[in-house]
């Protein structure tokens, strides 16, 4: 199990690390730039601040979301490649054999059927709430220096997520490691680690679903006044400033 995670899972988890980062500086940017222009008061007269958010979010979210799909792509091609090389009697690395043969004794392969799915599941609704949060952190600030000070704590919640998923393993079932499992933001990060080392089960990854959906209403419910609110100072703060030059 140590190798499989130390192996492994980091391959599965840095890209969707860096994917939330790509998110987190798509949105936030993006809505940065339209405030510091004047683009965001013709937008803002033409569509309610709520499907300006709302845009922005769908957006971001689907070109992440196919550039994971081209990972996943590029990577069967990939083993597609190597498969051809095996038939033509060229044998893979010992260390690859090994790690392979060691999924399949741990009974890796099997749980995959039930973690693919969730693990998938998880990854969205993760994607929402990230790019949500950072809509409306960066609808709170008038340059881009701004947001990304606000951004710092997102990346490190982000950061903590990838690390304590590596090291699960190390926790030995612990009581603490199981509740973050259920932590929005660190949900699709610690929970199909802790599945696949046997410490949870399916209840417990649905579990974290069902939390991360509420929190991601609240944060909608709540957060969009607070978007509204961030876009209207933030146009009165353009146009006083462009009246003082």
């Amino acid at each position: 199990m140590g190798l499989i995670m130390s192996s492994v899972f980091p391959t599965i988890i840095l890209p969707f690390f860096m994917l939330t980062m790509i998110l987190i500086q798509m949105v936030g940017g993006e809505i940065c730039e339209e405030k510091t222009t004047r683009s965001m008061e013709i937008i803002i007269s033409n569509v309610s601040p709520k499907q300006h958010l709302m845009s922005k979010i769908l957006a971001s979210n689907i070109f992440v979301i196919l550039q994971g799909v081209l990972l996943v792509v590029y990577t069967v091609i990939g083993f597609l490649i190597s498969t051809n090389m095996l038939s033509n009697g060229l044998a893979l690395p010992s260390d690859v054999t090994s790690i392979f043969d060691s999924l399949v004794a741990a009974g890796f392969i099997e749980k995959l059927v039930y973690v693919i799915p969730l693990t998938l599941i998880l990854i969205v609704l993760s994607f929402l709430a990230y790019s949500i949060v950072a809509g409306i952190l960066a609808s709170m600030t008038v340059n881009m220096e701004d947001f990304s000070q606000l951004q710092t704590p997102l990346v490190f919640i982000s950061l903590g997520g990838y690390y304590l998923a590596m090291m699960a393993g190390m926790f030995n079932g612990s009581i603490l490691i199981r509740i973050l499992s259920y932590v929005p933001f660190l949900s699709s990060f610690v929970s199909p680690s802790l599945y696949m080392m046997g410490e949870i089960g399916i209840v417990d990854i649905i579990i974290s679903i069902v939390v991360l959906i509420l929190f991601i209403y609240l944060i909608l419910h709540f957060g969009i006044r607070v978007y509204k609110v961030g876009i209207l100072k933030c146009q009165s703060f353009v146009s006083s400033r462009s009246n003082w030059r």
